[in-house]
This record gives C-alpha cells, structure tokens and sequence, in this order.
C-alpha cells in the first residue's frame, strides 16, 4: 500500500451521483463561508469522463483565493474527502483542487474573466450556489 488516503471515503447505502453532489455542495459552502463570488456549479455528468462536477468561484486578490481554497480543503477533510493534486501557487491568480469526479477552480475575479470557463461549458447545467 501507498499510504495515500482514498479521495473519496467508501460510503455504503449512497450512490455515487449522491457523493459526488454532496462533494460539489461541500466546496460550493466552502468557498460562499469565505465569501467566494458567484459560485457556480458546472454538472459535466453525460458530458465528460473525467469529472462530474466543476465548482467555479473567484475573489478579488490571490491571498483571498488562497484562503478559500484552505476553507474548502478543511471542509471536504471533515467529510473524509482529499485531493488527488492540488495547485496552489503563491502567485497563481487559479487555484484548483482535484478530488477526481469533482474539480474546484478558484480564481481572482480578473482570471476568473480571462479563462471564462462558465462560458466554455454553457451546454452543461450549471447552478449558482446560494446555500
């Protein structure tokens, strides 16, 4: 054995579609908790095999979106979740954090404006996060 803890903690009784929204809404909390803007969930479901869910939101300054990550790093710890890679460079305007079938972006707003990846994948659902 590797030593690495699994990304996702086996649930018995629980369908995968349920986990993976239930990591979606995590992090989509997480990241409103630290006053993340627009928070936005993309459902990739029928659309990719790589993930189901993307989580998009964004803040003024990189130290803000550091913060927001760290928030959604500690949530999804608490529901025994952990990221597979995580890219968190001290001077990265994105940050992303894999947790395989859910992927969070976290960007500054200017970023957030340059990549536009709520506009890349305008043929998936996507919802605003306001819990």
């Amino acid at each position: 054995m590797s030593g690495e803890e699994p990304a996702v903690r086996h649930s018995p009784g629980r369908s995968g579609e349920e986990i993976t929204r239930e990591m979606a809404e995590t992090a989509a909390g997480a990241a409103n908790a630290m006053f993340g803007r627009e928070t936005t969930l993309i459902d990739l479901r029928g659309l990719v095999s790589y993930a189901d869910y993307f989580v998009v939101t964004s803040a003024e300054t990189d130290r803000q979106t550091r913060r927001i990550a760290e928030e959604v790093i500690d949530r999804m710890a608490e529901k025994g979740y952990r990221p597979r890679s995580r890219r968190v460079d001290g001077e990265s305007p994105w940050i992303s954090l894999d947790y395989l079938d859910v992927v969070v972006h976290i960007f500054t707003d200017e970023a957030r404006d340059y990549y536009r990846l709520e506009s890349l994948w305008r043929s998936a659902p996507q919802e605003r996060w306001e819990g």
